[in-house]
């Protein structure tokens, strides 16, 4: 009877913390759409596709690159696994959040079933370094319709198809020349932006490639009234904003220019309005309903302290589209991950 009491009691603790809250447990990548790069000229097949499995049944022991639960996130790209604990997390004057490790802190950003980050491990920096400009060598070739499929990588890295199908704006995309350079800031921002690469079996690393030129419309004014256009794929119930300039290696340029505040959000059959958080994070919208196509409406913004521009610099939805998040199989790798060996920063 002590036993079975002991097994209740310790099951109730995996449910609620100490402060007696439900608790939140989520894995990313979850298991969602994967795409072989070689494929990537092909319309991807939202319907009959294959999805991405997680496995701890020998000899697969196949794990998500984070698992995460109310208190912590635990990276699997390196053995031993890091754990983060999120009231270390801090919202800098920029608006980043950073990790302190060590004498360097190193920007996260996370929301809407999403974690990016830019620390490099210390002992796999030359190779991280490496894969990381490899795979924005990709991204262009991929942009570009240009990419060599001749690649040994392609075995060990593929794309997060991404559910946005279209994005459409009220105005015209930015586009300027800067020392006989020309840019244009359109909504190339959808595309090609994470994969996954496997270290090797069992260890995920997953890369978010910064984009150095977000969205950015191109009218007079500070991007109050704007319209965003956004189909789907499949209809979605959510989708989420990567709001402002943001650029992990000039983070200044966040401040510098306009942010949303407040948008309407509308379709054929619900209207309501979203308000944003002003500090850099994946803002999830969710939709009462699921829907082919999504308007928002630009109502206020927060104000650039340079710039006038209105810049998004991502649109996704949340990955988890089968539904896994709190599901026996999350916590079961939560478990795995909590008995692990893990690197705490302090």
């Amino acid at each position: 009877m002590k036993n079975k009491l002991l097994t209740l009691f310790n099951m109730s603790l995996v449910i609620f913390n100490i402060f007696g809250e439900e608790q939140d447990v989520w894995i990313f990548p979850t298991i969602s759409y994967i795409q072989r790069i070689e494929n990537y000229n092909t319309n991807f097949d939202f319907i009959n596709s294959h999805y991405k499995y997680y496995s701890l049944e020998k000899p697969l022991h196949d794990y998500p690159f984070i698992v995460a639960d109310n208190n912590y996130i635990y990276l699997r790209e390196t053995k031993p696994i890091l754990r983060i604990e999120r009231k270390r997390i801090q919202t800098e004057a920029d608006g980043f959040q950073t990790v302190q490790e060590g004498d360097t802190k190193w920007v996260i950003i996370t929301g809407g079933g999403y974690v990016a980050k830019n620390r490099i491990p210390p002992k796999l920096s030359e190779s991280y370094v490496s894969n990381f400009k490899r795979l924005q060598e990709f991204q262009e070739g991929l942009l570009q319709k240009n990419l060599n499929l001749r690649n040994p990588y392609f075995d060990v890295t593929f794309i997060l198809p991404q559910v946005i199908k279209r994005v459409t704006l009220s105005s015209p995309f930015l586009e300027e020349t800067i020392r006989g350079v020309k840019y244009l800031y359109n909504d190339d921002i959808i595309q090609y932006r994470w994969f996954y690469y496997y270290l090797n079996r069992g260890l995920v690393a997953m890369y978010f490639v910064n984009d150095p030129t977000p969205m950015v419309e191109g009218a007079p004014g500070n991007g109050v009234g704007l319209t965003i256009d956004i189909e789907f794929h499949i209809p979605s119930d959510n989708v989420v904003v990567l709001n402002g300039f943001v650029d992990m290696e000039r983070r200044h340029l966040y401040k510098r220019n306009a942010r949303m505040k407040k948008v309407a959000v509308q379709s054929e059959t619900f209207a309501f309005e979203y308000e944003f958080e002003d500090y850099v994070h994946f803002a999830q919208i969710d939709f009462p309903e699921t829907t082919n196509k999504v308007r928002l409406t630009v109502l206020e913004v927060f104000e650039g302290s340079h710039y006038d521009d209105l810049c998004i610099s991502g649109l996704f939805t949340n990955p988890d589209i089968k539904h896994t998040r709190n599901s026996p199989l999350v916590y079961e790798l939560l478990h795995e991950a909590q008995r692990e060996p893990v690197t705490i920063f302090v």
